[in-house]
């Protein structure tokens, strides 16, 4: 269990926001009083620490380890959309102007962010993550992190993150629900040198994607299912994606659902 504190000297609404996933996450609130990390560590008795800032969160532990957000790749591929590029999960999973998009294993938010930027403000993207840590420090680094693009942080801002197991949320959607349903489940292995990948991994729900789910998202989806993985894993095969995106560290697999 981990307590929530801020950095050294808060400023606004950092005490504010600290309180706030202090209570989402149903953990302790301690001011940081100026106090060393590891002060607060001694008197809580907690090896785990959410140290809020005005700019995003951070999770670490007293071993060093930490999680924080950032946008990741969204930046680059942003950019290279904006300039007529072209992405990976947009050609894979038809992604276009108005569409409503769930992305089912959230993550860092990266393709979150890049499909809000293609939907549009006609649209809506909403991201579920099952792990209480990443879904609020996501949600908060999402509506804080400052970035020079005025047209990314609109993005950031329409991904509505919700603290959900899409095995759940599936079944409770109606039919339809969502034109595309996406899915990124973590790697059994983390690709190497992603530093991102690796500290989200300390966190991440490992549960592999199960044919269940599948089936719903199928139902949930109006035209297209997704899964992002590795083609050398087996997993397309095993839950009936047909691979079209092959890339150098990953491919996409689609399900057609009609409509």
């Amino acid at each position: 269990m981990a307590f929530v504190t801020t950095i050294r000297k808060p400023r606004g609404k950092v005490q504010e926001s600290a309180k706030e996933l202090a209570h989402f996450l149903s953990a302790p609130y301690l001011p940081r009083n100026n106090l060393s990390m590891a002060q607060l560590y001694k008197r809580s008795g907690f090896a785990e620490a959410v140290i809020v800032g005005p700019e995003g969160a951070k999770w670490q532990d007293t071993e060093g380890k930490g999680f924080f957000f950032h946008p990741n790749m969204a930046p680059i591929r942003v950019k290279e959309l904006t300039h007529g590029g072209n992405d990976a999960l947009i050609e894979a999973s038809g992604i276009k102007a108005g569409d409503r998009v769930l992305d089912c294993t959230l993550g860092l938010g990266s393709d979150a962010i890049v499909a809000a930027h293609v939907v549009g403000e006609e649209g809506n993207v909403t991201g579920l993550e099952s792990q209480p840590v990443v879904a609020a420090l996501v949600s908060y680094g999402l509506k804080v992190y400052q970035l020079d693009s005025p047209r990314l942080l609109e993005a950031m801002h329409r991904v509505e993150v919700c603290y959900a197991d899409y095995r759940h949320f599936l079944r409770e959607m109606e039919d339809d629900s969502y034109d595309v349903v996406l899915f990124d489940p973590m790697f059994r292995q983390t690709v190497i040198g992603s530093t991102s990948l690796q500290a989200l991994k300390m966190l991440a729900n490992p549960a592999p994607l199960d044919s269940i789910s599948v089936a719903e998202a199928c139902r949930v989806a109006k035209r297209r299912v997704v899964l992002k993985e590795r083609k050398i894993s087996g997993e397309f095969e095993r839950l009936g994606f047909r691979v079209v995106k092959e890339a150098s560290k990953f491919d996409f697999g689609i399900i057609e659902c009609g409509g």
